[in-house]
């Protein structure tokens, strides 16, 4: 009746449908076919044809079939031929590009890889002052 956690597919997608504001983090797979305004991190990401991202993205693996306004950094990168890109890439291992595939930036292969733990020190920074914590004034605790 219930699946164990193994057989659950770890893969996210945003449908068509969907425009958010804001940057998203994940840790696995990530589909998007909708409208992004905000930056991506996560392990791997895969733009649909439908999909527009207005930001930068940060991931191990990257296959872009939709447009997308912002840079790119990845290890592997695939481009299609529909592929519209408008912002610079940095790739480390492979960069495959279809015929038909449209870039305007630079493009450059790194010799820093992208860690498979994507969270970035800023975001680490960030996270660190949104915990609560007790305070203390003149020996005695706020309530």
């Amino acid at each position: 009746m219930f699946e164990s956690s193994d057989d659950i597919n770890n893969e996210s997608f945003i449908s068509e449908s969907c425009h958010i504001e804001g940057h998203i983090t994940g840790a696995n797979m990530i589909s998007i076919a909708g409208l992004i305004d905000g930056d991506i991190t996560t392990q791997s990401i895969k733009i649909l044809d439908t999909a527009v991202i207005n930001g930068n993205l940060r991931a191990a693996t990257i296959e872009i079939d939709g447009q997308v306004k912002g840079n790119i950094e990845a290890n592997n990168i695939i481009l299609s031929s529909n592929a519209v890109v408008r912002g610079n890439i940095s790739f480390f291992e492979n960069l495959k590009t279809e015929q038909g595939a449209d870039v305007d930036g630079y493009i450059k292969k790194t010799k820093v890889a992208v860690n498979k733990n994507t969270n970035s020190d800023e975001n680490q920074q960030k996270s660190k002052y949104l915990k609560p914590t007790l305070v203390k004034i003149l020996g005695k605790e706020a309530v």
